[in-house]
């Protein structure tokens, strides 16, 4: 699979941040088939997670979750890219056509940069 990246921004985490996901099976989340996932990057429209579940050779799509300041983010995505990594595998996600969660992902990491960075300050002055 090749896929190349035509993403404006990418934001890579400094300490990934924990994701759930569950599969997509005959067009309905498979509640049963939930796992977890550090989302090590991300853009508007995709991501890329590590996880040490195997989602094999064509991985069915997925419903993924995760909090990057202080609203849940949900999300159909589909794995467009996997490659082993240490005990598991990195799996690049694409959201397809997804304004609202685009409009979503955007706003959080606003909110979540400005609050590191008061937090660097205030830091910085102690």
């Amino acid at each position: 699979m090749i896929f190349k990246r035509q993403e404006g921004f990418r934001f890579k985490f400094e300490e990934p941040v924990q994701i759930t996901f569950s599969i997509y099976e005959n067009g309905r989340v498979n509640h049963g088939q939930t796992a977890m996932a550090d989302l090590l990057d991300i853009s508007p429209r995709g991501l890329k997670m590590f996880t040490e579940v195997d989602l094999g050779v064509n991985p069915p799509p997925l419903d993924i979750h995760f909090v990057l300041d202080t609203q849940e983010v949900r999300a159909f995505g589909e794995v467009i890219w996997s490659r082993p990594f240490g005990t598991g595998k990195q799996y690049g996600v694409f959201f397809n056509n997804q304004g609202p969660v685009e409009d979503l992902i955007i706003e959080e990491l606003k909110l979540r940069r400005k609050r590191e960075a008061a937090e660097a300050k205030k830091q910085s002055n102690h």
